[in-house]
């Protein structure tokens, strides 16, 4: 509710330039939850957490602030438990001004257009504010109903400690909700309907715990007095946010969070990918604030603004303008006005999103300005890069310039060229006639082969730095893992030749029997594995789920950090679990990069495509996929038909492997691709 005066155009100031809203999957509530504030039931435990609060400017916080959401045909569903070790309020009159005692925050903008959005905040004596808001308070003469209600609301608070009593030291509180559809859908002039938005579409949202710093006083009714400045003031309050906004002004809907509402049960998986005109949109944005500002400075807007590449200012005069854009990617055209009125219309094509592994070791620095740009221009989106903390970070900011994503390239559970596992031989994988990976010359196929083993929790915490370690690298937008797997039970029979093998199943072959894996099933199955694995089911579903547990690990970690979590992983969850061990149908992936190299498994180039819908299948389309393409295998002169099948399977995005064998033949191939899939869809609508 805060209404700063600030410098609009500097609304990113404090956050990486190329960070875009976060995205959250809200799945369905089995049964519906008992809103009394506390959280215990069943639907809380299946749901996922949103990533966590940070502050309002995009700084990250200590204290921690845990919100999860549900929805049915009747509501939506939030969560919060906060840890506070003073609790405290003083207002106990619905629709008073509640932040002015530590708050939870809920803002909600149903069809994200900006306008028209809902802001609902409650205290710790459980005291709510529900106000409706046309416009946010920096436009002129916005219209704010404090007296608009939201009937049906339940809402309860629960408190971990003695409110209002500094004699004590608290642990927290959480609030619990249950907003019915009709006072979220259907609102301000319009008749309430209790009627759910349909499954699958989002809406933008975003959450604020408020708080203010505070000592005890005796003389308070509540036990506390706020600290103040040398004037009397009260220091300011923070501000911890779930999607920042850049300054200490949350009213800027379009940096809100998107909200996707899943047909599924909160219990399954479902991951989502930010959609393609998020940051064509937040451009638009960028300048509407820009003038706004300068109105405000010189009287009128400015006719000669300057505009990047394929944004359009229309009618301009002096009070009025309009922006318009289209996304490259989705051919939505995009209009936002000087009142803050957004449209956007429906896709017209869909190209996929293009991804490119690069090894960042052998990048030539002096030329990698350039080849960024190269990649950008011919249509590449997303770069996956190897090397050490360093290089990335010496390589990204030249990406992001040319308006690449980055992806961190983590190998995982084979660590070569990682001299800390090498001092620690119970960390290795072993196999079952009990040789381990530690040494050299007992390793499979390849001495680089350094596999770990993924039951073994030194070794998790390990991965687990490794992850914390790269999430520092600044314009980093995911880490991608791989090698999240154990040694090849069965090679692809197209390297059969190579290693001079007939990979029929052997025990030399088949890992992880280590001491602290076979202690680990005993403990759950109450045995050990049977002598012949391939009839102990239990044995390979145990592996299975060990493997997943430390991808899903790094994965959540990954997501802490406000980046996404991608996974290499072979063609299909069934034939990825009979070969390497690595059931990636049970991964909480928000993107999968399936290995479909036909070559690799001695089959025709149409294999990809069909094995890349057979893992479609398998997953149940819960988790995005970029299948990839293997450069040796199709010359630039073949590029195109190997595109053609991926991208009509529906697959998000294709990965092409590697930098090393890209050539300029390749690029202007796959520009000349991408320009006529726009126009051919086009021209067809």
């Amino acid at each position: 509710m805060r209404t700063t005066l600030i410098a609009l155009s500097c609304l990113a100031a404090g956050l990486n330039a190329t960070e875009m809203p976060p995205t959250y999957v809200c799945g369905r509530a089995d049964t519906p939850p008992i809103i009394d504030g506390r959280g215990d039931e069943p639907a809380w435990q299946q749901a996922r957490e949103l990533s966590p609060l940070r502050d309002i400017e995009g700084d990250t916080i200590p204290h921690r602030c845990r919100i999860k959401m549900l929805w049915d045909d009747n509501c939506l569903y939030v969560l919060a438990d906060m840890d506070e070790p003073h609790l405290w309020a003083t207002l106990k009159e619905h629709d008073s001004v509640i932040y002015r005692d530590p708050d939870f925050e809920v803002f909600i903008d149903p069809d994200g257009d900006g306008l028209n959005y809902i802001e609902l905040e409650i205290n710790a004596l459980n005291t709510t504010w529900d106000l409706f808001l046309t416009h946010p308070y920096h436009f002129d003469s916005p219209i704010v109903l404090h007296d608009w209600e939201m009937p049906g609301l339940k809402h309860a608070v629960n408190l971990r400690g003695t409110l209002n009593d500094a004699g004590d030291t608290d642990d927290g509180w959480s609030v619990e909700l249950a907003i019915p559809w009709s006072s979220i859908c259907d609102h301000a002039s319009q008749p309430r309907r209790n009627r759910a938005p349909e499954a699958g579409s989002s809406m933008r949202l975003n959450f604020s715990r408020v708080n203010w710093q505070v000592r005890p006083d005796s003389d308070s009714p509540c036990g506390y007095s706020k600290l103040t400045d040398a004037e009397g003031n009260p220091l300011p309050e923070s501000n911890h946010v779930w999607a920042p906004t850049g300054k200490v002004y949350i009213h800027l809907p379009e940096r809100w969070g998107r909200v996707v509402l899943s047909p599924r049960s909160a219990s399954v998986w479902e991951a989502t990918v930010p959609e393609p005109q998020e940051k064509t949109k937040l451009e638009l944005y960028r300048i509407l604030h820009a003038q706004r500002e300068h109105r405000a400075s010189q009287g009128s807007f400015s006719r000669s603004y300057p505009l990047p590449d394929g944004v359009q200012l229309l009618f301009p005069t002096d009070d009025y303008f309009i922006l318009t854009a289209t996304c490259p990617r989705s051919g939505v055209r995009m209009t936002l006005d000087s009142e803050g009125r957004y449209t956007a219309s429906a896709p017209t094509y869909h190209l996929p999103e293009i991804f490119l592994w690069v090894h960042g070791d052998a990048v030539n620095e002096q030329t990698w300005e350039s080849t960024c740009q190269r990649y950008a221009q011919a249509g590449i989106n997303t770069l996956i890069i190897s090397g050490s903390t360093a290089q990335l970070a010496s390589l990204t900011p030249a990406a992001t310039k040319a308006g690449l994503e980055v992806f961190a390239w983590l190998w995982a559970l084979n660590r070569p060229q990682d001299s800390e596992p090498m001092k620690h031989p119970d960390w290795f994988a072993v196999n079952a006639l009990s040789t381990s990976c530690h040494r050299p010359e007992n390793r499979p196929f390849v001495e680089y082969y350094q596999f770990l083993c993924p039951g073994n929790d030194e070794v998790r915490r390990h991965l687990l730095a490794r992850v914390q370690e790269l999430a520092t690298i600044p314009g980093l937008s995911g880490i991608q893992t791989d090698y999240m797997r154990l040694p090849d039970a069965r090679l692809p029979r197209g390297l059969w030749g190579k290693y001079g093998l007939d990979m029929s199943p052997a025990p030399a072959f088949d890992y992880c029997y280590c001491a602290t894996c076979q202690e680990l099933f005993r403990a759950r199955y109450g045995r050990a594995p049977l002598p012949a694995p391939a009839e102990d089911k239990e044995w390979l579903d145990f592996r299975l789920d060990c493997i997943a547990d430390v991808y899903n690990l790094l994965a959540e970690e990954t997501r802490r950090h406000h980046l996404r979590s991608a996974c290499a992983v072979f063609p299909s969850p069934s034939l990825a679990a009979e070969m390497v061990r690595q059931d990636w149908s049970r991964f909480r992936a928000d993107l999968a990069l399936p290995m479909a190299y036909h070559s690799f498994y001695d089959e025709p180039p149409a294999w990809d495509a069909a094995i890349t819908r057979k893992a479609q299948k398998e997953t149940a389309h819960r988790i995005p996929l970029a299948p990839g393409i293997h450069l040796p295998d199709a010359p630039a002169d073949q590029l195109h038909a190997q595109l053609d099948a991926l991208h009509e399977t529906g697959a998000h995005g294709i990965a092409l492997f590697s930098d090393e064998e890209l050539t300029q033949e390749h690029l202007q191939a796959l520009q000349q691709w991408l320009n006529n899939q726009k126009n051919s869809k086009s021209t067809s609508k």
